[in-house]
């Protein structure tokens, strides 16, 4: 059995994953024990947020931030939406795709408004903390910092998965995590999908504000 099929046995188990995304990989994660004071105006080194946008709206409808068209860009129609309010990390929606023959893995997309996170800055500190086990940083992403990170060992190109966490305030990002199964057209390159579910997400945001 592949790392993708352990990873897409079932639309439950991935949906778990997306919605605990923020303690399963450490981005964005929120132990009181290491997490600096949301008043610090110590950025640990994450850059800081130019013209920060309000979310507010949208965390109360998480599966707003894909709008139909943005759908259909990211050639997701047939992909099922679930929201949930009350993950770990924050409000969250959670699309998800089972895959044709001869695998029939699920694919997932999910994201997630981390409001119980300390914006870049915490997911910074916990770097320095030496939680993760690989950091990107990204070019900004529709204008707005962005980095890759996550506590596997293995890369997100051996996994099939990438986290992407996106800066909308200094105190508040949004995380975008992709779960490829077998066949995906973007399994080559999971953090490239998750840049481009990002950059719609930001489009809106930026829309809406």
């Amino acid at each position: 059995m592949t790392v993708r099929h352990k990873l897409a046995l079932t639309s439950a188990a991935l949906s778990a994953v997306v919605l605990l995304a923020g303690c399963g990989s450490g981005a964005g994660t929120t132990d009181t024990s290491e997490q600096p004071s949301s008043s610090s105006v110590n950025m640990h080194g994450a850059p800081k947020v130019q013209e920060p946008l309000d979310t507010e709206a949208f965390q109360q409808k998480p599966c707003s931030v894909l709008e139909k068209g943005q759908i259909e860009t990211l050639d997701m129609q047939q992909w099922e939406p679930e929201v949930d309010k009350e993950a770990t990390g924050g409000p969250s929606c959670s699309w998800q795709y089972m895959g044709g023959p001869p695998d029939y893995t699920v694919s997932s997309t999910g994201v997630t408004f981390m409001v119980n996170g300390d914006g870049l800055k915490n997911t910074y500190f916990r770097r320095g903390q030496g939680v993760f086990e690989y950091f990107r940083e990204l070019e900004p992403i529709a204008g707005k910092p962005a980095v890759a990170a996550g506590s596997s060992a293995s890369t997100p190109e051996q996994e099939g998965t990438c986290e992407v966490e996106v800066g909308v305030t200094d105190s508040l990002t949004f995380l975008t995590q992709v779960q490829l199964g077998e066949g995906s057209p973007y399994a080559d390159d999971p953090c490239g999908r998750a840049r481009d579910v990002a950059t719609e997400v930001v489009k809106t945001l930026k829309a809406g504000a």
